[in-house]
């Protein structure tokens, strides 16, 4: 044999994995993203999963092909950024852990995207676009949007990009039982509000700045937050085009 052609074979040990999810239709997103950390290092393989390969203070669990679980670190938490070359996807900053647990080793963390305003959408899908502004015309960036029914439950979550412009989808909505006691058993459209929150810390990041939208979504409730809403009906194959004005 040429002993050219032999390679060395190493074992390694990945600290975690991260996948990033469609928050449309909660399918893992295979294409290539362009995801970077000042920490990490990851790699992407091709069923879509990023693999943290290193982390400051555990490259010696990498050479760890069997650890022990009792000397398996707790882990610690690392900032990631996101963003999709195709532009489909809002770019953003998020949280993940690592060394991950190693009962949950195969088990990639998932981290949502939100659809951009130029995402590609099925015709039977129920859509939602929404520009979101302050009172005085200004464009609100990073701003959380919810989709909310009547019942309070929420069927779609987004944020709007750069521009104040968000998109949110709804999958197989359908023909709905009337909430009402009389007329129409089924109705096509539904009652919905299109729910909105927004930093206004966003002002104050310099350009480039990515937000995290899960600091938003964990805190929905603080003051610090300034909100605005707007109702209609949708149904699906529909459009509803939110205007929404939030004092800031």
């Amino acid at each position: 044999m040429n002993q050219a052609a032999i390679s060395d074979l190493q074992d390694r040990r990945v600290l975690g994995g991260v996948v990033f999810v469609d928050s449309i239709t909660q399918t893992s997103i295979v294409d290539r993203l362009a995801v970077t950390s000042a920490d990490l290092t990851l790699r992407p393989n091709r069923s879509g999963v990023y693999a943290i390969f290193n982390a400051p203070g555990f490259s010696a669990l990498t050479s760890e092909f069997a650890p022990a679980a009792a000397g398996w670190p707790d882990a610690q938490s690392f900032e990631i950024a996101v963003s999709d070359p195709s532009r489909r996807y809002i770019a953003r900053r998020a949280r993940v852990q690592a060394p991950q647990p190693l009962a949950a080793a195969f088990t990639p963390q998932r981290v949502a995207l939100y659809a951009g305003p130029s995402q590609a959408l099925a015709p039977n899908w129920a859509v939602v676009r929404a520009s979101v502004t302050a009172s005085d015309g200004r464009p609100l960036p990073w701003t959380i949007l919810q989709l909310v029914k009547s019942d309070n439950s929420i069927i779609a979550t987004g944020m709007t990009d750069a521009r104040g412009e968000a998109v949110l989808a709804v999958m197989g909505l359908g023909v709905q039982v009337s909430a009402n006691a009389s007329g129409s058993v089924t109705e096509v459209t539904i009652p919905v509000t299109v729910k909105a929150w927004f930093d206004p810390g966003a002002f104050q990041q310099a350009p480039g700045w990515l937000p995290n939208p899960d600091d938003i979504l964990a805190n929905l409730a603080s003051n610090s937050l300034r909100q605005g809403q707007q109702s209609g009906a949708l149904g699906s194959g529909q459009t509803l085009l939110a205007a929404i004005s939030i004092s800031v």
